[in-house]
């Protein structure tokens, strides 16, 4: 006779762990895109602030307003053209009706 000592787990036991393991990804995942997409909100809203922030200083200094985000970075208002959040582009300057506005592209 053979002597069955081995230890483990069956197959049924491995199917019910990955079938619970999947239930939490399913609750987890919307929840954390959603704070993923809160989060990217949040720092567009910063960026453009800070760079509307160092476009005002660079008009208190110099008098006018400059032709591009470019331009703060060479006159050392900003280490360098921040990124949109989620790979969206670079953020630009557009001059509309006398006003300065940040965008995203």
């Amino acid at each position: 006779m053979k002597n069955n000592t081995e230890n483990g787990f069956t197959l049924v036991e491995m199917l019910v762990v990955l079938f619970i393991i999947g239930i939490i990804i399913a609750i987890a995942l919307p929840n954390f895109i959603q704070a993923s997409k809160k989060a990217n909100i949040h720092a567009d809203k910063a960026n453009r602030r800070m760079i509307s922030m160092q476009v005002e200083n660079y008009y208190l200094d110099k008098g006018k307003y400059p032709n591009s985000i470019q331009v703060l970075v060479t006159e050392k208002y900003l280490r360098a053209v921040p990124d949109c959040p989620g790979d969206a582009g670079k953020y630009k300057l557009i001059h509309k009706s006398g006003e300065i506005q940040v965008i995203c592209q």
